[in-house]
């Protein structure tokens, strides 16, 4: 039975990591080909530019390296293995969607293009190992979230007062502040509820 649930583990891992690496690769290119957002786009238009720019952040890649680790970890190791590996596969499908949108004038050597790919996919496994043993912990104890808390209130503070200005980066910052709100409520409530039980 644990060698059967161990397989059902892994296959449902790289099914989560083929599927949402793949849809995190083609969004995070959308948002690095946006166009500039002007006051008439329409619903659909909003819709596809909010999805893109909110999934192509530090703190949803953070936040879906979290969910790797939560839901298919269950100890520190295999969590920051885990986070690791998905974040590579989706920066590799970052890489290869976007290639086919580099224009042909720009040309680099193969040594320019390796040095990127690695300094991206270095970066993109740190901060996988970092977000699943994240998440690993939330399993723990709800104080892991105060990573995830820190984190989305710097993104907030790099964006800077700019990115209210359109409808779009003001709709990111809202989620981003309402996922901050839900962070210390939900640790205010989880405090709350143990302290009767630490009376005596």
């Amino acid at each position: 039975m644990e060698n059967q649930e161990y397989k059902g583990n892994w296959r449902s891992f790289i099914i989560f990591t083929l599927v949402v690496g793949l849809i995190v690769g083609i969004f995070s290119v959308i948002s690095d080909h946006l166009p500039i957002i002007a006051d008439g786009v329409t619903v659909l238009e909003f819709v596809i530019f909010y999805l893109a720019i909110t999934i192509n952040s530090l703190p949803m890649w953070f936040i879906l390296a979290m969910l790797v680790g939560y839901l298919f970890a269950n100890n520190i190791s295999k969590a920051a293995f885990l986070g690791s590996i998905y974040t590579i596969c989706a920066i590799t499908f970052y890489f290869a969607i976007g290639h086919n949108y580099i224009e042909t004038t720009v040309s680099s050597s193969f040594k320019e293009q390796a040095l990127v790919y690695a300094i991206w996919g270095g970066a993109s496994a740190i901060g996988g190992i970092l977000g699943g043993i994240t998440g690993f912990l939330l399993k723990k104890t709800p104080y892991a979230l105060l990573i995830l808390l820190v984190g989305l209130i710097f993104q907030l503070f790099l964006y800077g007062t700019s990115s209210w200005g359109d409808i779009v980066g003001f709709s990111q910052n809202v989620t981003f502040c309402l996922i901050v709100v839900s962070i210390v409520f939900y640790i205010v409530i989880v405090k709350i509820k143990k302290e009767p039980n630490g009376v005596t």
